[in-house]
Formats: C-alpha cells, sequence, structure tokens
C-alpha cells in the first residue's frame, strides 16, 4: 500500500580512517574461479574513528537491531513457529530465530569499526538489464569527484548512509545493514604499486616501469553511470 512506503533515511558519519582493502573507485566482484564471485559488484569500505564519535551510530545501529528482533521473535511466537513446522520437510531441522553480527566492531586501541557496503549495480524490472550504479565520491567542499582516484586504506572521509534492519535466514542471523551511499574524501591516500600491504610505507628508490602497476592507472570512471543514491529501492 502506498500509506506504508517509508522514505529511506539518510545519516551522515564523523571523520574516520579507512582501513585496507576499501572497493571505492572500483567495485569488488570477488572471484569466480574460487567460488566467491559477486556479479552485481560491491563497493565497500571499512571506516575506523574514535568510540566518543562512535557512539551515535553504536546507539542507532543497536536501537534498530533490539526492535527488528523483539518483532522476530513476537512473530515467531504468536504463529511463525507453527507455520514453519507446518512447511517443514521430513528429515529436516527447523531453523529458529537468531541473531547475527552487527555491522561494527570494538577495536583494542580504542576506536570503533563500522562495515559499509552497496550494490554496484541492479536489475531494470522493465528490460531485466543489468545496470550499472556509480559510487558518488565528493570533495571535502561537497564538488562531486568526477575522476575518483584509487583510494587505499589510511585515507580519511565521511560516509553518508542509510541504515535497514533485516531477519534471518540459513547463512546469516538477523542484523543490520549500513548501505553505503556516497562518501567525503577528506585526506586521500592512493593505492602504492604493491597494494594495501605496503601503503604508507614508500620510500625513496628503485621504482619499476610502469607497466607494472598499469592496472591502476587507467581506469574507467563510469560518468555515464547513474549515482549510487539515485536507487533507493535497490535490495539487499
Amino acid at each position: 500500500m502506498a500509506g506504508d512506503f517509508k522514505k529511506k533515511v539518510f545519516y551522515f558519519t564523523p571523520r574516520g580512517k579507512a582501513e585496507p582493502y576499501c572497493s571505492i573507485q572500483k567495485a569488488d566482484y570477488g572471484n569466480k574461479e574460487k567460488g566467491f564471485g559477486n556479479d552485481r559488484g560491491v563497493y565497500k569500505v571499512n571506516l575506523t574513528m574514535p568510540s566518543k564519535d562512535a557512539q551515535p551510530l553504536i546507539d542507532r545501529i543497536v536501537k534498530a537491531h533490539e526492535a527488528n528482533y523483539a518483532q522476530i521473535l513476537e512473530d515467531w511466537a504468536n504463529g511463525g513457529e507453527a507455520a514453519a513446522l507446518a512447511k517443514l520437510q521430513r528429515g529436516k531441522k527447523l531453523l529458529k530465530p537468531y541473531e547475527g553480527d552487527l555491522p561494527f566492531f570494538e577495536n583494542e586501541d580504542g576506536t570503533v569499526t563500522f562495515k559499509f557496503s552497496g550494490y554496484a549495480s541492479y536489475t531494470d524490472t522493465k528490460t531485466q538489464e543489468r545496470k550499472e550504479i556509480v559510487l558518488k565520491v565528493v570533495d571535502a567542499k561537497g564538488k562531486r569527484i568526477d575522476s575518483v582516484p584509487a583510494i587505499s586504506g589510511g585515507s580519511e572521509m565521511k560516509v553518508r548512509y542509510s541504515q535497514f534492519a533485516y531477519t534471518y535466514g540459513a547463512v546469516v542471523g538477523a542484523s543490520v545493514k549500513l548501505q553505503l551511499d556516497s562518501i567525503m574524501l577528506l585526506k586521500l591516500v592512493e593505492y602504492a604499486a604493491g597494494g594495501d600491504d605496503w601503503s604508507g610505507q614508500e620510500e625513496e628508490g628503485y621504482e619499476a616501469p610502469d607497466d607494472r602497476d598499469g592496472d591502476w592507472k587507467e581506469q574507467d570512471s563510469g560518468d555515464d553511470a547513474p549515482e549510487r543514491s539515485d536507487y533507493s529501492g535497490v535490495d539487499f
């Protein structure tokens, strides 16, 4: 029903530092050969910040999760379990409600790391075509960066995101997703030739020929594709 539609709410993080192996300039499509490919692609970043700055985000996530899981348990008690038992096939184990990991973890150094991600494509429901989603990245003044650099771990940024609670399933328990919408880049650390393993450790000395790290020098910025935030209905 139209009356049930809820407008997506966006939030902004405080300034934080990206962890290694973020996928911002280009989406991560996994590795099909090793059995964990992802045709839709995923933009992702783990963002770390001091605990005092992180607390409002933690409170919001925990509140959403607790309300969602309480509703799941209520539904289970009021007919959900009976319905699941009625559909249960012989020899199968009943899948009862359970909780998954929340999208953040506390570090021993007094910081908290949050996990943000968002799909890099969607399927047009009318044409069934796969269409690209370009993650929007802006500079410190909010101006869009048309040619996004190879942003590496150690870069400092703010994240614009939405959050939604989801139910449990065979693979994951009930939790909350932090859906990446766009990024404000405040301090850039670019990928070194060796990737994030050696980021921030560069020295004066021998440099390999340009063709060895050419994969990072010529990358399509996808300027003609739609922005991430244009598709609020992209599913989890």
